[in-house]
C-alpha cells in the first residue's frame, strides 16, 4: 500500500477514534436504566429475572413468554440486544404464563452511576490500544498491525450512540446498527489475525489454519449480526432461534477462542528464548480475550449489577493491559521490527491526544457546566498558544527521555559502538583491529556471534582472523569464487545474508547464525568481510544497530588504509636504507680496489 494512502488510513481512523472517545467523555454522566430481566434464545422466553428491578416488581417470572409483536423498537433492542434503555422510557408489552395473557408497564430503573465509569475505562482502553495499534502500522504496516488497530473503533463507540438508535428514525437506525455490525465482524476476524500471526505476522502450524479462518468467520459473524438487526428493525416476529443463539454465544465467542488456541499455539512452538520476551503479550492477550468472552457471557445471562460492572472493568482493564504489553514488548524486546521512530511516535502521539483531552475538558467544564461559552473560547485560545509554545521545548526533552530511560540500555550501547568506531582508526595492529570488529560490538549488542574475514593477496582468498560464537568446525576460508565474496566485491555494500544464496553448510546454525554481512573497503578494494549474528535473545538487529555496525566497518576500512600505507612507507624506508647500504658498499669497494690497483681507475695512466 501507498504510504501516502496508508497514512490517510491511519488519520481517519485516529480521527474517528479520537472523536468516539471525546464523545464518550462529554457523555459518560449521561444515565442508564435497565429493566432487569433476559430472554433466551428464541427472542421471547424470560430466561433470568433480578430481584429488585422493574420485571421483578411487575411479576415477571423465568418461563413467561412475551408477545413479541407487542414490544416497541427499544424493548426489542433490550430483550435481544441486551441494549441498555434510557431513563424514563416506558415499556408496555403483553406477557404471557400458561394460559394466561396480560398486560406489563414498567418504567426501567437507573443504573449506578459506575456505569458511566465503565464507560470511561472502555475509552481509556480503547485511547491506548489506538495510540500503540496505529503507532504500528504506520512503523511497520503488515496484515498482523492494521489487524491490531482495526480491533480498537468497536471498542470505543460510545454507549450514548446505542441510546440514541432506539429513538432515531428507522432507516437511519437501521443503516447504523448495520455499521456497527459490520465494524463488530471486521473486529472478530481481527482479533485472529492479529492473535494468529502475532508477533512475526508469519502464522505456524495451527496458527496458520486461525488465521485462514479468521476471514470466513469475519463474514460469517457480519452475516449473523446484520441479519439480527434486520429481523428487529423490520421483522413483526423475533429471529430465528438458530439466529439469535449464534449471535449471542457463537459469534462472539468462536473468534475468541480461536484466537486464544492460536496464542497457545504460538507459545509452544516458540523458542525458549522467545517465549520469555512473548509472556508479557502473551499473557495480557489471553486475558482480554477470556475476558471478553466472560463478559458476553455475563450480558446474556444476568442483569447483576455488581456481575455486569466488574466484567466491564475486568475487560477494559485487560485491553489497556494489552496496549501496554505490546508497546512494552516492542520497545523493550523487540517482539515486533520496528524502526526506533516508534518510540517518538507514541510519545508524541501521546502529547497530542493530551492536547486534544485538554481543550475537550475545558468545553466541557466551562461550556456545559458553566454555560460560559465564551470563557471556554477565551481559555481554548489560551491553552493552545500555551501549548505550542512548550512543544518546541518538549521535543529535545522528550528526545533525551526516550534515549535516557526507554532506549537507555541501547542508546549506551551505540554510543559504545560509535566511539569504538572512532579509536579503531587509530589502531597500530591488523590485530587490534579485527578483534575491536568482533569483540566490541558482541559485547555492546549481545550479539551471538560475529567474525571477520580478511583478505590474503597471494591467494585471493579471505581468512578467518577473529571470530565469537563460531567453533572449529565452522567455515575458516572464503575462496575467491563464494557467492558472498562476489557480491561483496561486486557491490561493495552492507547487505542481509538472507538475500543472497550462500550454500555454506558449514556456518554457525540457529540463533548464531550469521544474518548481515558488511564489507571493509579500502579505496574501491574489498579488504575484509565482517558477518554479524541476531542477538543472543534472537531479537533481529534494528536498523540504527545496522547502521552503527556500518560506522564501525568505515573506522576500520581507515584503519586498515592507515596501516597499510604506513606498511608501504616502512617498505620504502627499507629500500631506502638497502639502496644507501648497497650504494655506500659500492663506493667502499671501489675505493678498495683503486687503491691495490694503482692506475686501475685511471684509463691514461699507461
Amino acid at each position: 500500500m501507498n504510504r501516502t494512502i496508508r497514512l490517510i488510513l491511519v488519520a481517519i481512523i485516529g480521527i474517528v477514534e479520537l472523536v468516539s472517545i471525546v464523545a464518550t467523555l462529554a457523555t459518560f454522566d449521561q444515565p442508564v436504566a435497565e429493566f432487569g430481566y433476559n430472554v433466551g434464545p428464541d427472542g421471547v422466553t424470560v430466561m433470568a429475572v433480578e430481584p429488585g428491578l422493574p420485571a421483578s416488581r411487575a411479576g415477571i417470572v423465568p418461563g413467561d413468554r412475551i408477545v413479541y409483536e407487542t414490544l416497541s423498537l427499544p424493548g426489542r433492542l433490550n430483550a435481544n440486544l441486551n441494549s441498555t434503555i434510557e431513563p424514563g422510557t416506558p415499556l408496555t408489552f403483553e406477557l404471557r404464563h400458561g394460559n394466561t395473557t396480560r398486560t406489563v408497564r414498567m418504567l426501567p430503573e437507573t443504573l449506578p452511576r459506575l456505569y458511566g465509569a465503565a464507560d470511561l475505562s472502555f475509552a481509556f482502553a480503547g485511547l491506548c490500544l489506538g495510540a500503540v495499534s496505529l503507532a504500528l502500522v504506520v512503523m511497520r504496516p503488515s496484515r498482523m498491525t492494521w489487524a491490531f488497530a482495526l480491533i480498537v473503533p468497536p471498542l470505543v463507540f460510545p454507549e450514548a450512540a446505542f441510546l440514541w438508535l432506539q429513538h432515531a428514525p428507522p432507516a437511519q437506525g437501521l443503516a447504523t446498527a448495520t455499521l456497527i455490525a459490520i465494524l463488530y465482524a471486521v473486529q472478530a476476524a481481527s482479533v485472529m489475525i492479529f492473535a494468529s500471526r502475532f508477533p512475526a505476522d508469519s502464522p505456524q502450524g495451527l496458527a496458520r489454519i486461525v488465521d485462514r479462518l479468521a476471514i470466513p468467520i469475519g463474514l460469517a459473524a457480519g452475516c449473523i449480526y446484520v441479519a439480527t438487526d434486520f429481523s428487529i428493525w423490520l421483522g413483526s416476529a423475533p429471529p430465528p432461534h438458530w439466529l439469535l443463539t449464534l449471535q449471542d454465544y457463537v459469534a462472539p465467542t468462536l473468534p475468541n477462542l480461536l484466537a486464544l488456541t492460536a496464542i497457545l499455539a504460538t507459545y509452544i512452538a516458540s523458542e525458549r528464548s522467545l517465549r520469555s520476551r512473548l509472556a508479557p503479550a502473551l499473557v495480557a492477550m489471553v486475558l482480554t480475550l477470556v475476558s471478553a468472552v466472560v463478559q458476553q457471557f455475563g450480558e446474556v445471562g444476568t442483569s447483576n449489577a455488581t456481575i455486569l460492572l466488574a466484567t466491564y472493568f475486568a475487560f477494559a482493564g485487560s485491553s489497556a493491559l494489552l496496549a501496554g504489553a505490546v508497546a512494552y514488548g516492542v520497545i523493550r524486546h523487540r517482539v515486533i521490527d520496528v524502526d526506533f521512530f516508534i518510540g517518538r511516535t507514541l510519545v508524541y502521539g501521546a502529547l497530542t491526544i493530551f492536547a486534544v483531552s485538554i481543550f475537550s475538558l475545558i468545553e466541557y467544564l466551562f461550556g456545559k457546566l458553566l454555560e460560559h461559552g465564551g470563557l471556554a473560547t477565551v481559555l481554548e485560545i489560551l491553552a493552545a498558544i500555551a501549548i505550542g509554545l512548550s512543544l518546541n521545548a518538549l521535543h529535545g526533552r522528550v528526545d533525551r527521555f526516550i534515549d535516557a530511560v526507554l532506549f537507555r540500555r541501547r542508546h549506551l550501547a551505540e554510543a559504545r559502538v560509535a566511539r569504538t568506531a572512532q579509536n579503531v582508526a587509530f589502531a597500530n595492529s591488523t590485530g587490534i583491529v579485527e578483534e575491536m570488529l568482533v569483540n566490541e560490538p558482541a559485547d555492546a549488542f549481545g550479539l551471538a556471534s560475529a567474525a571477520i574475514f580478511a583478505g590474503d593477496p597471494q591467494s585471493d582468498s579471505f581468512v578467518r582472523r577473529h571470530a565469537v560464537g563460531w567453533d572449529a568446525t565452522n567455515a575458516t576460508l572464503l575462496d575467491a569464487d563464494d557467492h558472498l565474496v562476489v557480491r561483496m566485491r561486486a557491490e561493495l555494500q552492507a547487505g542481509e545474508l538472507s538475500d543472497l544464496r550462500w550454500p555454506r553448510g558449514d556456518v554457525p546454525a540457529g540463533v548464531r547464525q550469521p544474518i548481515y554481512a558488511i564489507p571493509i573497503v579500502v579505496g574501491r578494494r574489498l579488504q575484509a568481510i565482517a558477518l554479524y549474528g541476531a542477538h543472543a535473545t534472537g531479537e533481529d538487529l534494528d536498523p540504527d544497530e545496522r547502521a552503527s555496525l556500518r560506522q564501525l566497518a568505515a573506522g576500520a576500512a581507515l584503519a586498515y588504509d592507515h596501516l597499510t600505507t604506513q606498511a608501504l612507507r616502512d617498505r620504502i624506508e627499507s629500500l631506502r636504507s638497502e639502496n644507501a647500504a648497497l650504494r655506500h658498499s659500492e663506493e667502499t669497494l671501489a675505493a678498495i680496489v683503486s687503491k691495490r690497483l694503482p692506475g686501475a681507475m685511471d684509463p691514461g695512466g699507461a
